[in-house]
């Protein structure tokens, strides 16, 4: 498709009262949403309408707009700092006015808000999934540039992907809201959804790899949504290899506890017999069914390794909730390397424990925070041992407070000390930076629609919205460097609802910011007839935990 059509733009000028200057080398028009416009051309360089028609069957008739046309309006709408969906057409300066940014998008004008709506009230869980395999597909060959990157060449390079969930609270009418429930959500109980979401942590800056709409009761079963967000992650951007050895040591300590169990019960007798007797029976049942399952999964991993080729080193950080012996038997079954808070240390047997460490055993990691290894804290249940690290931590809140919180992980001494495990750990507040993001710059603090599917739509538009702002650098040049070292909250806040002029020179387009605007003169130019190979200078968004 290409990126601008001469007829529809000489149109579009027309109807904004312009005299087009049309000569052989040169177009002009313009737009009242200027970075919405270098969005757009980005998105066709990528692809975008071509494969979301390839991948979407949305039942839904056509008359002027295909569904496809407003699934790429949504999109625009959460660029374009819309609150709400009706935004489209009662905002100040609606998007539906502007023919310039429909056109850079690939449509000659933008849909009522109101048939956008009723597109996604048609979704249906399908369709939801084939929007995440399009919009994947997408994005597929930069992610993977960005792990390159992080792997090194010979792929031994820590890759750390960030794995938590954030809470959206319904308002109004709550019941309205289709597969919302109560949880705990935005620090309090309330009705509402919750997104399991995975981040990469690149050279420069984060991306999300996936997210999962999830009821509010989630966070209960949040050790459920890390392994449901596995095989997604790993279609993303790769997979470690799997500890087949370790299983197979998992498999025959299973076994040998089978015959144990089976001399048991011939030699069970006396009183009580018959309790005891149930009770060995069930525990045998339960490792019977553990050995079955181990096996399946050893299969598996086994044809894992053999189709994958080029293994990464990927460490997961995640908060206490995922932390479960469950969680924690799985992870390193799938050959991931982690650093989880395995609990809070709230327990006072744990108090216990870490009282007993002399204070010379506890050493200033960070203001305020202290670590220590000489905490014999229990380790999770295993199937087999494994050489994994407890780090315990304590700080004071300013009310004198003390907390106490563990770290499990499998880095080992030779490979971080104590310190850089800590700081390894507390550095996943770059995922909590990126839900402050989703929320202030893109409000996603509250679900758009009213149906589970079109929210669960939504989300996806919203993970993709999030990268394609970073990523547009790759093929977008600017000699501003105001807008070079701008965070996303610039660029939609305040780039996307400035004037701007449109210039086509041959395959050159360059984008003008009015006078008048914050970015008065700031240029924006994009070579459509450049193969663009992805570096690695894209401006640093931000790194701070409170990006709203």
């Amino acid at each position: 498709m290409p990126l601008l059509n001469h007829h529809v733009e000489v149109r579009l000028m027309q109807s904004h009262g312009t005299t087009p200057e049309v000569t052989a080398q040169a177009i002009k028009s313009t737009t009242r949403h200027g970075f919405l416009v270098a969005l757009g051309w980005v998105a066709q360089r990528l692809n975008l309408v071509d494969v979301l028609n390839r991948h979407l069957r949305i039942n839904q008739k056509t008359y002027t707009h295909t569904p496809v046309d407003k699934v790429v309006e949504a999109l625009v709408a959460i660029l374009g700092n819309c609150r709400y969906m009706k935004d489209l057409n009662f905002d100040p300066d609606p998007l539906v006015a502007d023919p310039a940014v429909a056109q850079a998008w690939g449509q000659e004008r933008f849909a009522h808000f109101s048939t956008v709506c009723a597109t996604f009230s048609k979704l249906t869980e399908e369709n939801v999934q084939q929007l995440s395999d399009a919009l994947a597909e997408i994005q597929a060959p930069l992610l993977q540039q960005e792990v390159a990157a992080v792997a090194g060449p010979d792929r031994s390079g820590m890759v750390i992907v960030d794995i938590d969930l954030t809470g959206q609270k319904v308002r109004g009418e709550t019941r309205q809201y289709t597969g919302t429930d109560f949880g705990y959500i935005q620090g309090q109980l309330a009705r509402g959804y919750q997104i399991a979401a995975a981040f990469l942590t690149g050279k420069q800056q984060r991306f999300a790899i996936d997210g999962l709409l999830k009821s509010g009761k989630a966070n209960s079963r949040s050790g459920a949504c890390l392994l449901e967000l596995i095989p997604r992650v790993e279609a993303r951007i790769g997979r470690p290899l799997r500890r087949v050895e370790w299983v197979e040591a998992c498999l025959a300590q299973q076994k040998v506890r089978v015959r144990q169990l089976h001399q048991a019960l011939q030699t069970v007798s006396g009183k009580g017999s018959a309790r005891r007797k149930q009770k060995l029976q069930s525990e045998l049942q339960e490792t019977v069914q553990v050995i079955r399952e181990l096996n399946h999964r050893l299969r598996q991993y086994r044809q894992d390794n053999q189709t994958n080729p080029a293994p990464l080193r990927i460490v997961l950080r995640a908060d206490s909730a995922f932390g479960t012996p469950e969680v924690i038997q799985r992870l390193l079954e799938l050959g991931y390397e982690f650093t989880i808070k395995s609990y809070s240390g709230s327990n006072p047997a744990y108090k216990r424990l870490f009282d007993a460490v002399p204070a010379e055993g506890w050493v200033e990691v960070e203001k305020n925070r202290f670590a220590s290894e000489a905490v014999a804290v229990p380790g999770p249940t295993l199937l087999a041992p494994y050489p994994v690290r407890l780090v315990a931590m304590r700080r004071w809140d300013t009310d004198g407070r003390e907390v106490r919180s563990v770290i499990l992980t499998t880095l080992q001494t030779e490979a971080l000390t104590m310190t850089e495990v800590v700081k390894l750990y507390h550095g996943r507040q770059t995922i909590e930076a990126g839900f402050q993001e989703w929320k202030g710059t893109f409000h996603f603090g509250a679900p758009r629609l009213r149906k589970y599917e079109a929210n669960a739509a939504f989300t996806q538009l919203v993970l993709f919205a999030f990268n394609l702002v970073r990523w547009a650098w790759r093929y977008l040049s600017t000699s501003s460097s105001k807008l070079a070292e701008a965070k996303s909250r610039l660029l939609v806040r305040v780039a996307a609802r400035c004037r701007a002029t449109i210039r086509c020179i041959g395959d050159t387009l360059r984008l003008v910011f009015s006078r008048g605007t914050p970015l008065a003169g700031a240029e924006i130019t994009l070579n459509r007839a450049v193969s663009y190979q992805c570096t690695f200078s894209t401006p640093r968004m931000s790194s701070c935990s409170r990006e709203t």
